[in-house]
């Protein structure tokens, strides 16, 4: 059982997107997958349409038992097959879980702790917030693989540096199983010199093989499935079709790893 952190220091890079995307290739090839939303905004859950629950993540972060965590998944309507997709909601309380602990404290990871204790799933894919807070150390610390997304543009890239720096930290201090698994680069315009640019420069500086290929275009039929609240396979134009066929590839290098 795979658990892969989808990580972003910036919003608006797409980094729900591509969580989602992996889940609706893992859906079309008959996976069951796991989708847990530690974002505090709640944008997974939601285009999941994911069934209302009396708990969420944020009681599985305050007692990360295995009777907790199992009351707190709930199925959500892209049970469309062959594959499953159950949602561990969000919840605008787990913000709380976010702030930094006392100068000095030792972090006590709890939704690894959580997760040991659960099975029958494929694959498991968190979607963090934007950020390096807590919330985010939570979702490395239970992770085997870190899946960083960027969209081709200075700030979004300067967040790679810190996000890889951070993934570092977090192998050396409590989860030295974890891995990059690579950077996606989302919203690419191949006509955009600016943007041929800030991917030569990515892999100038972490090394072409830990681009995943290809990139992500910016295509219209992505922002058309998360409005209908659908994977983006089940949007049946020319774009839909290119954008599903990139996750598949990018889940298959996912799966290797």
């Amino acid at each position: 059982m795979p658990v892969i952190s989808v990580v972003s220091l910036k919003g608006g890079v797409g980094k729900t997107s591509v969580t989602l995307g992996l889940a609706g290739a893992a859906t079309a090839r008959g996976l069951a997958s796991l989708v847990i939303d530690l974002d505090p905004q709640g944008n997974a859950t939601s285009i999941l349409r994911a069934h209302p629950s009396k708990t969420s993540v944020a009681n599985v972060l305050e007692h990360p038992t295995r009777a907790e965590i199992e009351a707190a998944l709930t199925p959500c309507d892209w049970e469309i097959g062959p594959g499953e997709v159950d949602v561990l909601a969000s919840h605008p309380s787990v913000i709380r879980f976010d702030s930094w602990t006392q100068p000095g404290a030792v972090f006590k990871p709890k939704l690894a702790k959580a997760l040991q204790q659960l099975e029958g799933y494929d694959l498991v894919l968190i979607d963090c917030p934007p950020s390096l807070g807590a919330l985010t150390r939570e979702a490395l610390a239970a992770s085997d693989f870190a899946l960083i997304v960027t969209t081709p543009s200075y700030f979004a890239t300067k967040g790679v540096e810190k996000a890889v720096a951070e993934v570092e930290e977090i192998r050396k201090s409590v989860n030295p199983g974890l891995k990059l698994a690579g950077i996606v680069v989302n919203r690419v315009r191949s006509v955009a010199e600016e943007h041929q640019y800030r991917v030569d420069e990515l892999g100038t500086i972490y090394g072409k093989a830990a681009i995943l290929k290809p990139f992500m275009p910016e295509r219209i039929a992505v922002t058309q499935a998360e409005g209908f609240g659908t994977p983006v396979y089940g949007v049946k134009t020319p774009g839909g079709r290119e954008v599903a066929g990139i996750f598949d590839r990018y889940l298959s290098t996912l799966l290797r790893k």
